[in-house]
């Protein structure tokens, strides 16, 4: 399945899983940081929103999140206006889908 409204943003966006009423991504911006997302389409009204920065603490900085931030509201916006958007953000060293080996 195209996720076209994917295709204009500043950073790379890639679909990992997807159900009815939630989505993983995998976020790279143009310097390559990286990020992870989950989407949880929960209430009415309120998204539920983990982000995961892969690297240290130190080295996220406004101007590398910001536009994350404005591309995940304009993916929220294709399924329902939401009017508030729960967000979790957090570090790691390293970013794993499901199990590894």
């Amino acid at each position: 399945m195209s996720h076209f409204y994917l295709e204009d943003f500043e950073n790379d966006w890639q679909l990992v899983r997807e159900t009815a009423s939630s989505q993983k991504f995998r976020v790279k911006t143009p310097d390559g940081h990286e990020f992870a997302i989950d989407v949880h389409y929960t209430m009415a009204k309120v998204l539920t929103v983990n982000i995961v920065f892969k690297r240290e603490w130190e080295r996220l900085s406004m101007s590398i999140l910001t536009p994350v931030i404005d591309e995940l509201a304009r993916v929220a916006l294709k399924r329902e206006d939401y009017a508030v958007i729960d967000y979790t953000l957090a570090h790691s060293k390293d970013l794993i889908d499901g199990k590894r080996y």
